[in-house]
């Protein structure tokens, strides 16, 4: 996130400056694609390119707070010691710096929602054989990443679940009391939104589940994921996350109400004790 919105900030500050892509690479002795890199936050800066960049923008004064957040993009976060793959690391990335995710599962209880019991029994029933040791590996990354939600940072969650993942957490014995009574609690936070598409609600036009995560006004990207069977994706096409933006806005309007939603899962919580 961090090399994402200082790249942003220099592409600005360079455009701002009528100076192109190929003078700044003159500047650092380097490839145009090395700028491009840097810009689209795919590279990080060393703080001598900072600083000769800076110079070249007229953009000098900057240097503090743009250097404060180069340093904190180049700062390994909590999941970089658990080997994940790139789009998962890059998610829980961008979720430390995200104010709001909108979430929309039909078959699944949203990860940041799930018990520990439910986590473990989705990884076993899973497309690929897990050896014990990667399901607790894999538990104890979810756990942590549900951290998200708590002070302090508290990030806002708006989620959509169908009614038919909820039957299914219902119908299931081992865990589904658990479950339920976790979406009940998570519920009464200020920052969670829950709400339950309803079987009567007719048809839709998802077949899967996505996230479009929000960030601060200064930050001048979109980012939304899209999850398979066997993994996700990490999506910045503006029209794509516009799309799913507007999708998960219109599923939300379909669905209960927060108050309703919190009654129909207390009701099936009710209901399996």
């Amino acid at each position: 996130m961090m090399r994402r919105q200082l790249g942003a900030e220099l592409e600005r500050l360079r455009t701002a400056a009528g100076v192109r892509m190929e003078r700044a690479a003159q500047a650092l002795d380097c490839a145009r694609s090395k700028i491009s890199h840097i810009e689209n936050g795919r590279y990080g800066v060393k703080l001598p390119d900072l600083e000769a960049l800076l110079r070249l923008y007229g953009a000098y004064d900057r240097l503090d707070d743009l250097d404060a957040m180069r340093r904190a993009g180049v700062q390994p976060g909590w999941w970089s010691r658990y080997d994940l793959p790139s789009w998962l690391g890059d998610l829980i990335g961008l979720e430390q710096s995200c104010q709001r995710e909108r979430v929309v599962e039909l078959e699944l209880v949203p990860a940041l929602l799930q018990t520990e019991a439910y986590v473990r029994a989705v990884h076993q029933l899973g497309p690929v054989e897990l050896l014990p040791a990667e399901i607790d590996r894999k538990v104890t990354v979810r756990l942590e990443r549900q951290k998200i939600l708590a002070p302090p940072h508290s990030m806002e969650l708006s989620a959509v679940i169908s009614e038919a993942a909820l039957l299914r957490v219902a119908a299931d014995g081992g865990v589904g009391a658990e479950q339920l009574r976790k979406l009940v609690d998570e519920a009464a936070r200020p920052n969670v939104s829950l709400r339950v598409l309803p079987l009567a609600a007719g048809l839709h036009a998802v077949s899967g589940s996505f996230a479009v995560l929000d960030f601060p006004p200064e930050v001048r990207f979109k980012i939304a994921y899209e999850e398979s069977a066997v993994g996700g994706r990490l999506v910045d096409d503006e029209s794509v996350v516009q799309a799913l933006s507007r999708m998960h806005d219109r599923l939300r309007s379909q669905a209960l109400s927060d108050k309703d939603s919190l009654a129909l899962v207390t009701r099936l919580s009710q209901q399996r004790n």
